[in-house]
């Protein structure tokens, strides 16, 4: 094997130790804003630039979806992040790292595997932003038995249903502003709040919209007890208790997993940097001995 195969399997290997280096810090950065600047882009649809606008008609235009971008976005909004971006401004960042990409490549005269990392420029906005919506989906697991205990509550003291899901919307949590998108939705345009009959309400409705399993049947459940009149506030008693002995479990069976979980980051960090260390010594002096 030449000298020049071997330099470029070996920079493949460290593009793709960079990569998963790059995804796992990802998930592990967070970039606070100043409160003002948060508040200001929750109430100002302004805030969105040009380029996030334009970008995103473009990709409508031309009739790419990109149904999964759109979902790992939208969930991180709900967790307070990324509030200012599209999906097509998502994808023009990208593109432009790319571009930024083979500009260095050209420059720097760099080797053929190195085109590879102008297809990973183009996913890493997505992976920031799937890293911050992933984030946000275990904050909603983890709020849902709080949840279903504070509407319990609201209900135990003479709280209609569609009352005690209005309070619980009202928490500041990203639970709470998946509630409050419903609510707010049901009271602009007069549509019932829960189901009836063959009619879907609107909190199953929008809570479907985030595929998330344990949200749904939580959205299916307050349909349910909606309709169980005096026993409505002991029935969510029960669905929290259950929501709570669910996510023990889940926090129990994650803990069990931790070294299974741990092994990638360890080999990203320790193992492969130190096999490369001592192989690639190794190599070009067997390569050497062999011109």
């Amino acid at each position: 094997m030449e000298s020049s195969a071997l330099n470029r399997i070996l920079i493949l290997i460290m593009g793709a130790i960079a990569g998963g280096t790059v995804f796992y810090i990802s998930k592990l950065i967070v970039f606070q804003k100043p409160p003002s600047r948060r508040v200001q882009e929750m109430i100002d649809d302004n805030a969105v630039s040009a380029i996030d606008k334009g970008t995103d008609k473009i990709l409508t235009q031309l009739g790419l979806s990109m149904e999964a971008w759109s979902s790992v976005l939208k969930w991180a909004k709900i967790g307070g992040y990324y509030t200012t971006w599209t999906v097509g401004g998502m994808f023009f960042r990208g593109v432009g790292l790319a571009i930024l990409a083979v500009g260095l490549i050209f420059v720097f005269n760099g080797p053929l595997v190195a085109w590879f990392l102008s297809l990973v420029m183009i996913i890493l906005p997505y992976v920031f932003v799937r890293g911050k919506a992933e984030d946000t989906k275990r904050q909603v697991k983890r709020l849902l038995p709080e949840t279903v205990t504070v509407i319990a509550a609201e209900m135990d003291v003479g709280s209609t249903a569609a009352q005690a899901v209005s309070r619980a919307a009202e928490l500041p949590s990203p639970l709470g502003k998946i509630l409050y998108q419903a609510v707010a939705k049901a009271t602009q345009g007069g549509k019932a709040m829960f189901s009836h009959g063959s009619v879907q309400g609107i909190l199953v409705e929008e809570i479907e919209k985030y595929k998330m399993a344990e949200l749904t049947r939580f959205a299916l459940q307050l349909d349910r007890v909606a309709s169980k009149g005096v026993d409505a506030s002991r029935v969510m008693v029960d669905i929290a208790k259950g929501l709570a002995r669910e996510y023990r479990s889940h926090v129990q069976q994650t803990a069990a997993n931790m070294d299974t979980e741990l092994l990638i980051p360890m080999t990203l960090f320790f193992f492969l940097p130190f096999i490369v260390s001592i192989l690639m010594p190794v190599m070009t002096a067997f390569i050497s001995a062999f011109e």
